[in-house]
């Protein structure tokens, strides 16, 4: 019989003990994506708007006369970085420059014995930039509404902002495959813009960001890790990002879309690329993210095997604990992605939260050892 009572002492302290670390890690960091004050600009500054491009022709005859119909009531040039193209780009780019004044654009030629990622293509349009304040999206995204330049530079009126966070979402498509994407990039969104404001950011979408020249200037890591394959928006935030000089910025009208992959071959590798960074971020970042895995995985292996004892044994101890233990975490969970999901008009993605709180572990533990595993050329496209 007391072996019986250590087993439900064990199981209960044990399922207790990962539950308040998981609804720790909820109340401190996903929570934060809500409506809060915000400065009025009484004047916007002259912005630049920087896309790199490979092979975007068709892309790019979409997004530069969407960024040029743009309400901002102030001065606009919009840099395009043509990175080696091998299609109609710099045909289709010359034409839009006879349409278009306030498009610039310059080429990164083709170079055999050279090979690099975005970063390089970055630099190049941010060096070509004319105005302090740059907003940077891709050639493939969309914006989502004609004031959403507005509504990302309106965050520099705090004098203390030289970085702006925003949100990349994914058109909607029939699938499961669509519906996963747009779940894992809003849940990430959450993840990370919380993270930002209460922590230190540590990640940020080449589709939806801004930062000063004068932020660029002073960092280091552009020209630190030319040679690895992705992660120039991570690194970049990682180590230029604090929380007194980021805003994050989620409305429907200061995000971008942009189409996603349509098989589960490309996301994977996709995503398996996008992970090469994670090992460079801070240790105070991969601690919490780590930790929250952890507790995760932990939170659902004492709940299955205090739900088999507790009809084993039987005990309605155990039962009662599991019980009260899933009933807090998903009422924690669903609330928080709620308030998000209706700030960030994302309807109805919150009500993934329970199977995606399973499959989305899995799904990135598949992508990190497709990286492990998988031998990459240092190209960002």
């Amino acid at each position: 019989m007391s072996s019986i009572s250590s087993i439900e002492l064990a199981v209960v302290i044990g399922l207790s003990v990962v539950l308040l670390c998981q609804l720790l890690y909820w109340a401190v960091f996903m929570f934060r994506v809500r409506k809060r004050a915000r400065y009025l600009a009484n004047q916007l500054p002259g912005i630049s708007i920087v896309v790199c491009a490979r092979n975007e022709a068709e892309n790019l005859e979409k997004l530069i006369p969407a960024l040029v119909a743009q309400k901002y009531a102030a001065p606009k040039q919009i840099v395009v970085v043509d990175d080696g193209s091998t299609d109609d780009t710099p045909m289709t780019l010359a034409v839009l420059r006879q349409k278009y004044p306030e498009l610039y654009t310059t080429t990164i030629p083709i170079d055999n014995k050279f090979s690099h990622g975005k970063k390089l293509a970055l630099t190049v349009g941010i060096k070509a930039a004319r105005y302090e304040h740059i907003v940077f999206t891709d050639a493939d995204c969309i914006p989502a509404s004609e004031h959403w330049l507005t509504n990302i530079v309106e965050r520099y009126a705090n004098p203390d902002k030289q970085l702006v966070i925003g949100y990349g979402r994914y058109a909607k498509h029939p699938g499961l495959l669509n519906l996963f994407i747009r779940y894992e990039t809003f849940w990430n969104a959450v993840q990370y813009m919380g993270v930002a404001v209460a922590l230190k950011p540590f990640m940020g979408v080449g589709r939806n960001l801004s930062y000063t020249k004068t932020l660029f200037n002073n960092s280091s890591q552009f020209r630190h890790t030319m040679t690895i394959l992705s992660g120039d928006d991570d690194l970049f935030v990682c180590e230029m990002g604090k929380r007194k000089n980021t805003a994050i910025v989620f409305e429907y009208e200061s995000q971008t879309i942009s189409e996603p992959k349509r098989t589960w071959m490309e996301y994977v590798a996709q995503k398996s690329r996008h992970l090469t960074t994670a090992p460079l971020y801070p240790s105070i970042v991969k601690f919490v993210l780590v930790s929250e895995q952890f507790t995760r995985f932990f939170f659902w292996l004492f709940g299955i095997v205090a739900f088999v004892l507790a009809f084993y044994l039987p005990s309605t101890v155990i039962l009662y604990s599991v019980i009260i233990a899933f009933a807090a975490r998903f009422i924690t969970i669903y609330t928080a992605l709620g308030i998000a999901a209706n700030n960030m008009h994302e309807s109805r993605m919150w009500l993934l939260a329970l199977p995606m709180d399973i499959i989305i572990p899995l799904m990135q533990a598949m992508a990190w050892i497709t990286g492990i595993l998988t031998q990459r050329r240092n190209t960002w496209k």
